[in-house]
């Protein structure tokens, strides 16, 4: 009897030729070393005489590449450069938006999603929560990186000399609380490398608290940042932290949704109004 093809999400059959080459394909990309082509037809499943014609395919167009001593495969230059557009045409605002939803509804206040350009971050999406009293920030809006807690997040996952550079530039005080001393900011750079996440107490504006943290891309570059933001009235210091693990959550898979693939977990620290206080020092 022969075999059942497959079928799409909508019912309609796949391409069987395509869908056994993609499996090639991810079966290479699993793979930390080169691998045998008896080894690699065990993987996908398939007869190695079948497997042979998909690879020499694959190796003709530069997907895949053939190692001339040992006869071992692995991924070619040409899967590299899709991946690299791939990554062009992927649409941050796009992708965050179900992320800020769940994190709205988990939290119960306003999520927002931001991008680092340059100087500064670009608020690229909100998600405003259900209260009367909550915060409102236009798409598009641009704010300083030295005293918003999405800003410092993306600040302090620079390169050390582009941090240094723009920290080293004149900074004024939107508020009393904002840190505008380069040691001082630096310390706090170093504590948001240490938990992987930052706190904005009312160093932007005056009554409004923000917790936030970074997000990734396949290279390990800082891209954006996700934050929660409410009136200190409600947002106090333990409400911040208890939006902190949901926050890291959401921003993680994010991350992985760009490619990141490495966990943003918190070390051990003060208590909840220790570590919401140093952060408005």
């Amino acid at each position: 009897m022969p075999k059942e093809r497959r079928k799409t999400a909508l019912g309609r059959p796949t391409v069987q030729s395509v869908d056994r080459t993609l499996d090639v394909l991810e079966a290479l990309a699993t793979r930390r070393t080169a691998t045998g082509i008896s080894e690699l037809s065990h993987i996908v499943g398939l007869h190695v005489s079948t497997v042979h014609r998909l690879l020499a395919t694959l190796v003709d167009r530069g997907y895949v590449r053939q190692d001339p001593e040992t006869a071992r495969y692995h991924l070619g230059a040409r899967i590299f450069s899709l991946s690299s557009a791939a990554e062009v045409h992927l649409d941050l605002r796009l992708l965050g938006r179900p992320y800020l939803e769940r994190l709205m509804r988990v939290t119960g206040e306003t999520s927002n999603l931001v991008t680092l350009a340059e100087e500064e971050i670009v608020y690229l999406d909100q998600v405003e929560s259900n209260h009367l009293v909550k915060m409102f920030t236009q798409p598009g809006t641009r704010a300083p990186l030295y005293c918003t807690g999405s800003g410092k997040v993306c600040l302090a996952y620079l390169p050390d000399e582009r941090r240094f550079a723009l920290l080293s530039q004149r900074m004024r005080p939107r508020t009393s609380h904002t840190l505008i001393e380069h040691d001082q900011l630096e310390r706090e750079m170093a504590e948001i490398r240490r938990m992987g996440y930052g706190f904005d107490n009312e160093e932007m504006e005056e009554g409004v608290r923000c917790v936030a943290a970074p997000l990734f891309d396949r290279r390990g570059n800082v891209v954006g940042a996700l934050s929660v933001s409410g009136p200190t009235t409600r947002v106090t210091p333990d409400k911040a932290q208890a939006c902190v693990t949901p926050l890291l959550t959401v921003a993680h898979e994010l991350s992985a949704q760009l490619g990141y693939g490495q966990q943003l977990v918190p070390e051990a620290s003060p208590s909840p109004r220790a570590r919401v206080g140093a952060a408005a020092r």
